[in-house]
Formats: C-alpha cells, structure tokens, sequence
C-alpha cells in the first residue's frame, strides 16, 4: 500500500510538473501545452488534445502564464508580489533575501525581513545554489550557466539563449530546458551576457537623434545660395503638411547683389512655392523596427508656380553706324518692365545635417507665359533687338518657344513647425508616418 500511495503521488507530481497554465484577464484558467511564448502572442495546444490544434492568445488578454512550474508572464496590478530570493550556501545555510546585483565573482543582497538594512555581499564560490523570482540562476550541483538579458526597464531574465539576431533575441527559461522558445525585441535589450560574458551590450550613438527630436522639427527656411550672384536675394520656407507631402514656397527680391552690371539695373520681386512630394530614400525614424523617412528629407518631386514682375534700366550705343540719327551722348536710355506667369515641374534632393541643417538642389522645366513692355522708341525696333534669358526666378527662352527652365542649390536651418500650419493627419506620423523609407 505504501509503495502504491509513493507511486500515486510520484504520478500526479509529473502531471502537474508537465501542465502550463494561462490565466487570462477576464478570470478564464486555461490548462495547457505551452510550445512558443513570443513578444505579442503566446501559442499552445490544450493539453488534454495534444493532438489538437495550436492556439494563439494575444499577450494583452493575458494576466499570468506558468511553464513547467515557473511564471513566464506576470501583468501586477500595481501591488508588488513581495517573493523572497533564496540562496543555498555550500556549507548547508539557506538565506532568504532579495538578490540586488550578480555580478562575475560576488553576488549583492539584502535580508528579505530587513529591506531597509545594509547591502551584504558573497563569493559565488560559497554558493551551491541560488533562486531569484523562481527562477535558478547558480546551481553549482548540475554545473548550469545560466545567459542573463538585461532589459532597458530593468527587468532581469536568466535564460539559456539559442539565437542572437539582428533584431531579436531567442532563449528558453533557466532551468527548464525542455520549455518553450521565447523571443525579445533587441531594441528592449539594455545588455546580454552569454557564459559569462557581454555578447551584446546597448550604447547610444551620439550621432543619432530620437524619434521625437526628428518629429518635433518639421520646417526648415532656406536660403538661395547662389542668388545674389544673379542679382536677387531669394529666401524659402518649406513645412510638413502631412506624410511625404510638404509645402514650399519663396519669395525673391530682385536688385540686391554682389556683382555688378553696367547695362541693367533690375528691379522687381517674384513669388513661387507649390506642393512638394517626397520619394522617401532615408531612414532617419525607427518604429517597431522599421525605418522611416525624415519628413525634410529625401528626393522629391515639387509642383510650383512663379509669378514674376520686375523692370530693368537699359543704355542704347546710338553712335553706331545702323542709327542715322545719333542722340547726345550717344546713348539712349530707356526702360522694359517683365511680367511673368510660370508653371514649373521641378525634381530634386534635400540632405539633413544633425537635425539642424538642410542642403538641397534641385532642377525644373516648365511653361512661362509673359507680358513685356519696354520704353524703346519704336524707331529703333527694327534695328535692335534685346535678346536676353534671365528672368532671376527662372530662364526663358522667349515667345516663340516658351520653355522655362530653373535650378538652384539651398541651404536651410530646421525649425518647429507651427501648429496651425500642420495637417490634422500629420498627427499619424507618430503612429508611425506612412511614408516608408528605401536605401539610399
């Protein structure tokens, strides 16, 4: 009877050892096989259909979840659990306390009854055995090593890691070799130790700027670096309106240089601006480990309008032999005024330096359409004709093949963008943008 009774308790032993247990929020136990505890799902069969389908239950619906005896999940309902550490010297003592550092060659405590009594430290090569939160983290007696993940909020998991990837971590618990593969984000991962020593360790890159910086900085204005060589001076703004979608426009002063011209003395101002559309080709954002563009960055496709007014100050050499009647002085002044409608399709690239600083290039073509006037007697019409191109905000090649065509390089310093000027829908780029990045 008494071998019978031995072999009855031995049994359900096993049996309770072999079941996981799912406790679900809404109170629901579920009894089962666990074969896979992932960062979002956990997968399982029943376990009294083991020849069953596997299920997936979404982490969120799970409050706690056992395997092979060890909690693997435990959602707090704020209240701390209060679960001692135990550690088992060689020479037969048992401590209850509550482990603070375990390092290569000492390990750190306090006594669990004494929380607030001083940090007592102890040589691992006194330790035959020690748990902490259930789990085995030294068992001198199976000769185990166990890896230890430290995670960037704190949480400490001793484990046997299998796979160190790229942008996971694979490992099964401690001390339960048979249990199921479980999988962290390496982006959760403050540092990993394997056998003892760092395989992986996090360390900011002091070049790299977070998700928010990037996100709280969406306008930039510019500067035409090379306008003041074509005698204007002409100043842009460009701001997100939504994903991969920016505004852009400009104004231009025309006069202002640091040339000088002896036959014209341009006056006059021209407005251009129009959508822009972002082809995104750099990952500057991460989100759930994918890389996203920054929304100034990038080569783009811009749609814009100049509108164009300015007159220029000319000289007529009448002293030469085609004018018959030579004026005094021999040179006539007089004046041309330009006013311009142009519909421009530009393509072009925009480089952001440590979030601060924008340089971009860009080239067009498009339509121009214009009224001109000039002061010129029309009796020196017919004998002189004033071919020129620029139009400061852009090149025309005249009435009779319209063609205009512009290009320009900018420099830019980033700015916040005011809120009212922001698209409603913008508010999804933290979600995150929808505008997915490619190599560059």
């Amino acid at each position: 009877m008494k071998y019978i009774f031995s072999l009855f308790f031995l049994t359900a032993v096993l049996f309770a050892s072999a079941q996981d247990t799912i406790v679900k929020k809404n109170g629901d136990v579920i009894i089962a096989k666990i074969t896979e505890v992932g960062t979002n799902e956990v997968k399982f069969k029943i376990y009294e259909q083991q020849d069953g389908p596997v299920i997936t239950l979404d982490r969120s619906e799970i409050k706690t979840a056992k395997v092979g005896g060890q909690t693997v999940i435990n959602v707090k309902d704020g209240q701390p659990e209060g679960k001692e550490d135990v550690i088992v010297k060689k020479s037969g003592d048992m401590l209850k306390v509550k482990v603070i550092d375990i390092g290569t060659e000492e390990i750190k405590f306090k006594l669990y009854n004494n929380p607030d009594g001083p940090t007592i430290s102890m040589l691992r090569t006194d330790i035959k055995s020690m748990k902490v939160d259930g789990q085995t983290v030294i068992d001198v007696k199976t000769g185990l090593t166990e890896d230890v993940i430290v995670k960037k909020d704190g949480g400490v998991i001793k484990a046997k890691i299998s796979e160190l990837g790229a942008s996971e971590v694979k490992y099964k618990l401690y001390g339960s070799p048979d249990g199921p593969v479980m999988s962290i984000k390496k982006k959760e991962v403050e540092s990993i130790k394997i056998d003892g020593q760092i395989a992986y360790e996090y360390k900011e890159d002091p070049l790299t700027i977070s998700n928010n910086a990037i996100l709280d900085r969406t306008s930039t204005i510019k500067f035409h670096f090379f306008s003041p060589l074509n005698q204007h001076m002409a100043f842009g703004y460009e701001w997100m309106n939504k994903p991969s979608f920016n505004w852009d426009v400009a104004i231009g002063i025309i006069g202002p240089s640091v040339s000088s011209s002896n036959n014209k003395k341009p006056k006059g101002v021209f407005l251009r601006g129009g959508p822009k559309f972002l082809l995104g080709n750099s990952s500057d954002i991460e989100v759930e480990g994918g890389r996203l563009a920054h929304p100034l960055k990038g080569k783009y496709i811009k749609v814009e309008m100049i509108l164009n007014a300015f007159s220029t100050t000319n000289y007529l050499d009448t002293t030469s032999y085609i004018f018959p009647n030579p004026t005094p002085g021999g040179k006539l002044k007089y004046e041309k005024s330009y006013q311009s409608l142009t519909l421009d399709l530009q393509y072009g690239r925009q480089y952001i330096f440590g979030n601060a600083m924008t340089f971009a290039w860009y080239v067009g073509v498009g339509y121009s359409f214009e009224s001109k006037s000039s002061t010129l007697p029309s009796k020196y019409n017919n004998m002189y004709y004033d071919f020129d191109l620029r139009r400061y905000s852009h090149t025309f090649l005249g009435e009779n093949f319209p063609l205009a065509f512009t290009s320009g390089i900018t420099i830019g310093y980033i700015l916040p963008a005011p809120k009212w000027m922001v698209s409603k829908a913008s508010a999804n780029y933290n979600k995150p943008p929808s505008r997915k990045s490619m190599s560059n």
